[in-house]
């Protein structure tokens, strides 16, 4: 027991360590979802290039935490896994969006699912150190059931669902990472506040004495 709690707080606090670089990333798909939703409407060809630029971004990203931030071997490999999906996407879309755009609703379906799934093991497996847990389990149901509605609406509406779909899951992706991130910022506060009560209390001993 005292191993496993031991091991979760090393993990923990890795994660606190580097609470800014996913504060970043959660903030850059908020930021990515929230203009694909405007531009859809407005050109679906032109939004699926830029999709294509945004998830080949986004798992440059994904990749760079995974080998810069990430330590133990498991949540590696995940984060590995997500970022290399979503530069496959975008490679796909950027080759040929108009003739691509039946097979990615597919591809992208199933890579939605995937990294759905992620999610909700990881809520599950922090729950105890995240207050708001919930809201990255709904992250992670929520891309699940995205990705069944594209999968239903194919492949009469792929081209306007898909920058739509993305969007959203772009969007519960980044505010994903902003509640990982906060959680690990309040925790490393009062980890800090943990090491400076008990110096107060032997100063304040040995005044005593």
């Amino acid at each position: 027991m005292a191993d496993t709690m031991s091991k979760v707080k090393f993990e923990w606090g890795d994660v606190k360590k580097n609470w800014k670089w996913h504060l970043l990333l959660g903030f850059f798909f908020v930021i990515t979802g929230t203009i694909g939703l405007v531009l859809t409407p407005i050109a679906t060809l032109s939004s699926v290039l830029l999709f294509a630029a945004f998830m080949m971004a986004g798992g440059v990203l994904q990749l760079a935490e995974a080998v810069g931030a990430t330590k133990g071997w498991k949540s590696r490999l995940l984060n590995i896994i997500a970022g290399l999906v979503y530069i496959a996407g975008g490679v796909v879309c950027a080759m040929n969006p108009v003739a691509a755009s039946l097979a990615l609703t597919v591809i992208l379906a199933v890579a939605i699912f995937i990294i759905g799934v992620f999610r909700v093991v990881v809520a599950f497996q922090h729950r105890q150190e995240l207050r708001d847990w919930g809201i990255v389990l709904i992250s992670g149901l929520a891309s699940i059931a995205i990705a069944v509605l594209i999968a239903i609406s194919w492949p009469y509406s792929a081209l306007w669902t898909l920058g739509i779909f993305i969007s959203v899951d772009l969007i519960f992706n980044g505010w994903s990472h902003i509640v990982i991130a906060l959680a690990a910022r309040k925790s490393l506060e009062e980890s800090e506040k943990e090491k400076e009560t008990p110096s107060g209390q032997e100063v304040a001993g040995s005044a005593s004495a």
